[in-house]
């Protein structure tokens, strides 16, 4: 009789130890990419099964000692936690965040959002300062979207003094900004305003060419997309210019 109450001791404080190192999921042993009903019908038997196995009347507390009574009512309550939470559509989503570490606090994705929106609005009427600082604010408030950082990055481009054709007048800083998008492309791949921002960075370092495909990748992915189809414009023109030049170049030449 003793051996047995010993190993129910050990039982209980194994299973204690146990959910300090296991997920919800784990603990019903289910797969996470369950969904629907689905999930909810193995969760359910699950529950079942250790709801009743770990009941505190299922057990002689008094024989167990002080503190076990206490022990089981944690485990049982743990259960059951892990139940609601998997079964509530959105407390598993909050759950699954947690899980892979991304940001949890609702206000704060509220608050990154609602900045980010007026970011963009900012972007589109040209008033960069102003969308940068809305853009950075989003930024602050929820680092791990890969979104608000490519937009913080392209505006702090925009920001960037040029000179009279365009060009960045810091262009190390233009050329690690075209970087980091770049590797968030690898992350986002076929986001045509991605590609357009690349594309712009691109013109202002003066590989045309590059810029152009850009452009062109961006408007197969969106044929609306009206900033690439400025910007191809632009190269356009750029390009009649530098024609321009050559021809009339030639022409003085032909004069001396």
């Amino acid at each position: 009789m003793a051996q047995e109450t010993e190993d129910v001791r050990a039982k209980i404080e194994g299973m204690q130890k146990k959910l300090e190192d296991i997920n919800y999921y784990e603990l019903f042993d289910v797969d996470s990419k369950l969904e629907g009903d689905a999930l909810r019908t193995e969760v359910t038997r699950q529950f079942r099964q250790l709801a009743k196995e770990w009941h505190v009347d299922r057990y002689d507390t008094d024989a167990l000692g002080e503190g076990y009574r206490e022990s089981l009512q944690e485990i049982f309550s743990a259960i059951n936690t892990a139940y609601q939470v998997l079964t509530d559509k959105e407390k598993r989503t909050e759950y699954d965040m947690e899980l892979s570490g991304e940001n949890t606090d609702i206000g704060s994705i509220l608050n990154a959002e609602s900045a980010f929106r007026k970011g963009q609005n900012m972007l589109t009427t040209g008033a960069h300062k102003g969308a940068h600082e809305q853009f950075r604010i989003a930024h602050d408030e929820n680092p791990d979207d890969l979104e608000y950082r490519a937009h913080f990055l392209y505006t702090e481009y925009l920001l960037i003094p040029k000179d009279e054709s365009g060009t960045p007048k810091s262009k190390s800083r233009a050329q690690e900004i075209y970087d980091e998008l770049d590797e968030l492309l690898n992350e986002m791949p076929e986001k045509d305003w991605l590609l357009t921002f690349l594309g712009v960075v691109a013109m202002g370092l003066n590989r045309d060419r590059e810029a152009r495909a850009l452009f062109n990748e961006a408007l197969q992915f969106n044929p609306k997309n009206v900033v690439a189809k400025r910007q191809q414009r632009l190269l356009k023109m750029r390009a009649e210019r530098e024609k321009n030049k050559g021809f009339f170049a030639k022409l003085m030449d032909k004069f001396k």
